[in-house]
């Protein structure tokens, strides 16, 4: 009798531990809910919305063990606002969560979704510690029939860290080719591509050149904050007509409260 409710017991704490841990995650994934409330779309806020590259980890085991198993799974373009992140392809949003768990075995800032999914953003792993000078116009030859005698000095741009980040966020919007910071920040071709080469046009001055990335940025956060409302609106008519994931998501949250 006694081991008896020793099991019991054990079994009890093991389920609460787990449960408590995935929120629910296998019951939400392995049938549908019936929610006492319903649906309504929550709102997105936009004031510090990005677009960035997740990677996804294996979901952390229900066993709960101590052990450090930080796998990547795979990777996806999001758009992150803080509290939700959006599948670029709009096929999905998931609330952010918190990691409570062996938070040491991942990089800093890495959160949870689906229940038990560790998430890391590309943003916070990475660091942008020096200067990059990103060449405008090279200097022409002091004398033109004699290039060897020397040239005119460069007219370039010295981007830090601000500037990089502006580069990088009009890169993920433009390019679907993968980003590899070791290589990348240091390449003129990224820096290229972000800009769609319009600081290499018209001879601009490098305050020129300032003055037109400051505006491309901002022209870019403005299309990305119309892109997340458009995916939003959308996930949300999906839900109301056909459930669904982000139905199953915003639910479990609404039946929390």
């Amino acid at each position: 009798m006694y081991k008896l409710l020793t099991a019991l017991l054990y079994l009890s704490f093991a389920t609460f531990s787990t449960g408590e841990l995935s929120l629910s995650y296998l019951n939400r994934q392995c049938k549908p809910t019936n929610y006492s409330k319903e649906f309504e779309c929550p709102k997105l806020y936009v004031t510090n919305i990005t677009i960035d590259i997740a990677t996804f980890y294996q979901p952390i085991n229900g066993d709960c063990s101590s052990n450090c198993s930080a796998i990547p799974s795979y990777e996806k373009k999001v758009i992150h606002n803080g509290e939700w992140i959006i599948l670029f392809d709009g096929s999905g949003a998931y609330k952010v969560n918190p990691l409570l768990y062996n938070p040491h075995c991942y990089p800093e800032k890495t959160f949870i979704v689906n229940g038990n999914v560790p998430v890391s953003l590309l943003k916070d792993r990475i660091s942008f510690d020096s200067t990059y000078k990103y060449i405008l116009k090279e200097g022409a030859p002091i004398f033109s029939l004699i290039p060897g005698l020397g040239r005119h000095k460069d007219q370039a741009m010295i981007i830090g860290e601000k500037q990089f980040f502006m580069f990088l966020t009009m890169y993920l919007m433009r390019s679907n080719n993968s980003y590899y910071h070791e290589t990348h920040h240091k390449d003129v071709h990224f820096y290229d591509a972000a800009t769609d080469n319009k600081l290499k046009v018209n001879e601009l001055s490098v305050d020129k050149a300032n003055e037109l990335l400051e505006n491309m940025y901002y022209d870019t956060i403005e299309e990305l904050i119309k892109d997340s409302a458009d995916k939003w609106s959308d996930l949300c008519e999906d839900a109301i007509t056909l459930k669904g994931q982000f139905y199953e998501e915003v639910m479990f949250g609404i039946d929390q409260n």
